[in-house]
């Protein structure tokens, strides 16, 4: 019975309109390379903090990677697809660090002007906050990372401070008139070597502090930070507190730490409290809790009080526990041990008890119950296995019958293909695909009562969606007018063939194809003729490239042609003579009721991999230098690139 009603619970959430279940939409910004461990968790945890609370919402995350140096190129190109993908899509965006919120206010602002934006900042107040933009201020917890250290150390006398100029600035001033009789030295700006000095020198009543970044004595950041805590905490005599949860592993001994949880957490409690009525957040089950005082800035402790206990031995420090501190890695009494395992045993006995007890009530009336549910299942649009009351043979539902049919396959392979995707959901989530060779399905499978051998399974239909998020994704790497590559993905490709060509010495040639007499055209006929002369062109000359060949559109009337192979001139002067001939074509055209004929011609500039340079960027510049020279010339010819010292160019 009990798996019955599991099964109608979930029948009853594959009914419900996809609509009644987008309340709002969340875009996370970072200004971090995607895939960096702590901003990556601190992602996952808001979306799993916000999924609980808010029914239905979607929380979508954009990396910048803008802590290196970028061209102004890649960050138009972000700026790009962005605004392409999230304009009037989200209600609310959440910048997770300094870089990404100055990278939101000079580029994102116009256009994401009416949206909330929540900045979670370490780094001081905002003092110019315009009326969408929110501060949440989160401070580490200096104060109760001193009270574990006089606690344990109770001869503590001298704190040495390892991080930037910020973090050390911000323990002095936060720490002022607490720590009489101890004093606070920097060492955060020493160079590497001095700095190793002075902690292998430590001694009794010294303690370590290590608070993140710091900086060489020419102010050059040393990072990654956490390896240079594992050899700061190895050299040291003394013990050593930090900042940062996953530090305790490399041989911190804790303090008032942060982890991704805590950030994500305190991200959350800062939407909660400012609950953005604008951002359609209200169907929220949390309550609205009191506003700042501050207005639209937050502070706040993201952290938790950790001691890793054994290094209470290891450094001999006072191992009497500290109220409201979780020690960590506890040694546990030989007796606790036995009788946790007997009051397992006990429990077990217990549940299995009650466990026979209910199914020897509810196995006389499985059978009947098992027909109903069949007949229910073909009126829903899910589709349904279940094993019948001696779970040997598998039924399905009329749905799963129509699947089969569709994709021209056994009712078995469906069901199979199913169990081995929800074997592998734990390691691989999402949906698995389904094809006749011609057209595919997705599917969403669930389970009930699953372990190693479900007794029902449930496939939801995620086709649409599927193709929703392919179409998305087309529509940002595709020229709208002509179906050719845009320039995104043109750079995208001639990065990866220099790339290529550097690894296995693939000769190319880029050629830079501009149209001659086309502004008059659109000049005289109108924008409308204008795009069917280029949707004309470029059909002809995409169904005439080589197949290894890459076509695109870069913009206007200028294209991009990337032939594999050519590595002379006369291969050069053939291929150019093939684009020309086929661009001089009539091209039969229709505007105001009137039939007629147009015809262009092309001026192409040609630079060649590896002869003229490997690098993406300088050979779209030679290809273009030369078609410039064309050109002056005359137009409607070619031209190969050559270096200034040679006399003319190569045509």
């Amino acid at each position: 019975m009990l798996r019955a009603v599991i099964a109608v619970l979930l029948l009853t959430l594959s009914l419900s309109s996809p609509s009644a279940l987008a309340e709002g939409r969340v875009l996370i910004l970072n200004g971090y390379v995607d895939g960096l461990p702590f901003p990556r968790r601190i992602k996952e945890e808001i979306r799993n903090q916000l999924e609980e609370n808010v029914p239905g919402i979607v929380v979508h995350s954009q990396s910048l990677d803008i802590y290196r140096p970028q061209s102004e190129e890649y960050k138009q190109l972000l700026v790009d697809l962005i605004t392409h993908t999230y304009a009037d899509q989200i209600d609310l965006i959440v910048a997770l660090d300094p870089n990404a919120f100055f990278f939101y206010r000079e580029r994102l602002s116009k256009v994401f002007s009416d949206v909330p934006v929540i900045y979670s900042n370490d780094r001081g107040t905002v003092t110019d906050l315009r009326a969408n933009e929110y501060s949440l201020l989160i401070r580490p917890n200096f104060r109760e990372t001193l009270r574990i250290a006089r606690h344990h150390i109770p001869d503590l006398k001298r704190i040495y401070l390892v991080g930037d100029e910020y973090n050390q600035e911000l323990t002095q001033t936060t720490l002022e008139g607490l720590i009489e009789g101890i004093e606070l030295v920097e060492l955060g700006g020493l160079p590497l070597q001095s700095m190793r000095d002075e902690i292998s020198k430590l001694g009794a009543g010294d303690l370590l502090f290590f608070q993140l970044l710091f900086a060489d004595g020419e102010g050059t950041p040393m990072v990654p930070p956490i390896r240079y805590l594992r050899e700061f905490s190895g050299i040291s005599p003394v013990p050593t507190v930090c900042m940062y949860a996953n530090f305790i592993a490399q041989g911190c001994l804790g303090g008032s730490v942060s982890s991704p949880q805590d950030q994500a957490g305190a991200i959350v409690e800062a939407i909660q409290t400012f609950t953005y009525d604008e951002a359609s957040l209200p169907t929220a089950t949390w309550e609205r809790l009191a506003a700042p005082p501050t207005g639209q800035v937050l502070r706040r402790f993201a952290s938790q009080s950790l001691v890793d206990y054994p290094k209470l031995t290891t450094y001999d420090l006072d191992r009497r526990e500290l109220p409201g501190v979780t020690y960590l890695n506890k040694p546990a009494p030989i007796y606790q041990g036995y009788a946790r395992e007997l009051s397992i045993a006990a429990i077990g006995a217990l549940a299995l008890l009650v466990v026979l007890t209910i199914y020897l009530s509810i196995v006389q009336r499985q059978r009947n119950v098992l027909h109903r549910f069949a007949a229910l299942t073909d009126n829903v649009p899910t589709g349904i296995f279940w094993l019948d009351d001696r779970l040997r043979r598998w039924h399905h539902n009329s749905r799963i019958e129509q699947w089969a049919n569709e994709l021209n396959r056994p009712v078995h392979e469906i069901r199979e293909a199913a169990m081995e995707h929800l074997l592998q959901q734990l390691e691989k989530p999402g949906d698995f695909e389904l094809n006749d060779g011609k057209n595919g399905r997705f599917f969403r499978v669930r389970a009930t009562e699953f372990e190693s051998h479900p007794e029902i399974l449930l496939l939801e239909d995620t086709t649409v969606t599927h193709e929703y998020q392919r179409r998305l994704q087309q529509q940002a790497m595709i020229d709208d007018l002509t179906g050719l590559p845009n320039r995104r993905t043109l750079n995208i490709s001639l990065k990866r063939w220099c790339a290529s060509s550097r690894r296995d010495a693939n000769p190319f040639a880029v050629m830079l194809i501009d149209l001659d007499g086309f502004k008059p055209i659109n000049d005289q006929h109108g924008h409308a003729t204008g795009d069917h002369v280029l949707a004309t062109i470029s059909e002809r000359l995409q169904s005439r490239t080589r197949q290894n060949d890459l076509f695109g559109r870069l913009g206007g009337d200028e294209f991009l042609l990337l032939a594999e192979g050519v590595t002379n001139r006369e291969e050069s002067q053939q291929l150019c003579d093939q684009i020309q001939s086929i661009i001089r074509e009539p091209i039969e055209c229709t505007a105001a009721d009137r039939v007629f004929e147009v015809s262009v011609g092309a001026s192409v500039g040609v630079a060649l991999c590896p002869t003229h340079s490997t690098d993406a960027g300088e050979l779209l510049l030679l290809a273009d230098r030369a078609m410039y020279q064309v050109k002056e010339r005359g137009k409607g010819t070619w031209g190969l690139y050559q270096p200034p010292n040679d006399e003319a160019l190569d045509a």
